[in-house]
């Protein structure tokens, strides 16, 4: 009986769990959800931000996403953006949707999770938005 348990318990734990998006099958945010860093820089860089799938990424709810403490777009599970930046230092972060209703305006007012990095002339830079247990975070990513 107790090996049913811990089964049943780890497939719950597993499907809950939010999954990396798949480079070719993630699908862009429409234009009007994002809000900045889309026309192209001369000698710029380029910031690009996916959103696992899964109900730990916060399914059900967009998320915001920050460059430099600025709303730059709104982005759900299995999104991606692009943002065109100058070369230097930026920070990168997500915040609750201030434009939710229900169940997802409850984010409003949750801490901002921030990263920092240095992005070169031609660089680009990965950032995967994914979720746990412990709630939504967003970290540099090799996807």
């Amino acid at each position: 009986m107790h090996r049913i348990l811990l089964t049943a318990a780890a497939v719950l734990l597993a499907g809950c769990s939010s999954t990396p998006v798949e480079p070719g099958s993630a699908k862009r945010v429409p234009a009007d959800r994002v809000y900045a860093y889309q026309a192209a820089v001369p000698g710029g860089a380029t910031l690009v931000v996916s959103r696992d799938n899964g109900f730990w990424a916060s399914g059900g709810c967009m998320a915001t996403v920050l460059i430099d403490g600025k709303k730059v777009a709104r982005i759900n599970t299995g999104e991606v953006v692009k943002f065109q930046v100058k070369p230097g230092r930026h920070i990168v972060g997500i915040a609750g949707d201030d434009e939710g209703s229900g169940l997802c305006a409850m984010q409003i007012g949750q801490p901002v999770k921030e990263t920092a990095s240095e992005v070169a002339a031609g660089e680009v830079q990965k950032y995967r938005i994914s979720g746990t247990q412990n709630g939504t975070d967003i970290r540099p990513s090799s996807i």
